[in-house]
């Protein structure tokens, strides 16, 4: 079980929508069935929102069955979180969390994910080519190679990335033969960034990705899927783009791995997206100042595949171990190099 502190950003997020997600008449049984009347509640919530059923196999009814009699038993606070991590975990969904009263969030379901990259042999690549954060930890750029290829890593899709920046950056290196952006280590963020970024390399009117959500609270039926549609701006960066992934790419990182696979010009190279594409709005309040994250939007691509539970997979599958790394070796940056025909000084 993860534990891992909430940002300030995604605090002040909360305390935005919180009031909208609080679930209908809380629960108020008095002791011992209060443990009885908060499962059931979760259970409800799930049942009416959750918008993975149609992708898990899990039968919902029977996990009803198999955790109501747990929940009779439960004396504490303690027993009865373990309790919903236990039922929440059935359903294998990397967004649904529990938010204690300390704005601690407790992850339900902990995926091992490989990271196919390391940032201090990354960082002895860059430094000779005075690569500088513009934003500290969340996105920076370089000329890279004897080619003077730009490179471009995106750290984190924060509600603090600056998209004017990054646009005044990318401008006026719009004739350069090849373009490298790195998001392997870019775990995700807020969606705005992701579209604004999309934009500046968008050729033509196209669908980034389709959106789905539960049609009703009475069946796991969703709706039809709908497209988001990528707009193109008056300029773009047209030449070959190589996106550089892996599994620490999920949520709104995988949006943009979407969006950025449906152009021409760009080449997926690394390692398959962790394949975590049920979003959360919002926070959903229980007892106790607890809340707990139901995801609610699920993202598909333009020709209807399943993104959670699979991933998006690269076009140019690239394997880097941490025998690679430990030689000092970043296997996937040098083969991006290679596919734009370019050379990493030795």
């Amino acid at each position: 079980m993860r534990r891992k502190k909430v940002t300030v950003s995604i605090v002040l997020f909360l305390l935005l929508v919180l009031q909208s997600g609080c679930i209908d008449s809380p629960a108020t049984t008095e002791p011992p069935k209060e443990f009885v009347s908060e499962f059931q509640l979760i259970w409800d919530l799930f049942d009416g929102q959750y918008v993975g059923f149609a992708v898990k196999d899990v039968n919902w009814d029977s996990i009803h069955s198999q955790y109501h009699s747990q929940a009779e038993d439960v004396s504490s606070r303690e027993e009865m979180t373990e309790l919903t991590i236990a039922m929440l975990s059935e359903l294998s969904d990397y967004h649904i969390q529990l938010l204690d009263p300390s704005w601690n969030i407790t992850e339900t379901y902990s995926p091992d994910i490989y990271e196919n990259y390391d940032m201090d042999v990354l960082m002895s690549y860059l430094e000779p080519w005075d690569f500088q954060w513009m934003q500290e930890d969340i996105w920076g750029y370089c000329l890279a190679g004897e080619d003077s290829i730009p490179y471009f890593v995106i750290a984190s899709w924060s509600s603090d990335f600056n998209s004017s920046l990054f646009s005044n950056v990318l401008q006026p290196l719009l004739n350069r033969p090849g373009l490298i952006l790195d998001i392997r280590m870019n775990p995700g963020g807020v969606e705005g960034p992701v579209n604004n970024t999309t934009r500046m390399f968008v050729d033509e009117l196209r669908t980034g990705y389709l959106w789905q959500q539960r049609v009703s609270c009475d069946t796991h039926e969703l709706s039809e899927p709908e497209e988001y549609m990528l707009h193109p701006r008056g300029w773009f960066f047209e030449n070959p783009i190589v996106l550089l992934t892996g599994e620490m790419n999920s949520g709104v990182s995988e949006i943009f791995v979407c969006e950025m696979a449906e152009l021409p010009h760009v080449t997926l190279m690394g390692g398959a997206t962790l394949g975590a594409t049920d979003l959360s709005v919002v926070y959903w309040e229980l007892p106790e100042s607890w809340y707990v994250s139901c995801p609610s939007r699920t993202i598909l691509r333009p020709d209807s595949s399943v993104i959670e539970g699979f991933g998006i997979a690269p076009d140019v599958v690239v394997e880097a171990t941490e025998a690679d790394f430990e030689g000092g070796v970043d296997p996937i940056l040098e083969s991006a190099f290679e596919s734009l025909g370019a050379e990493i000084p030795q």
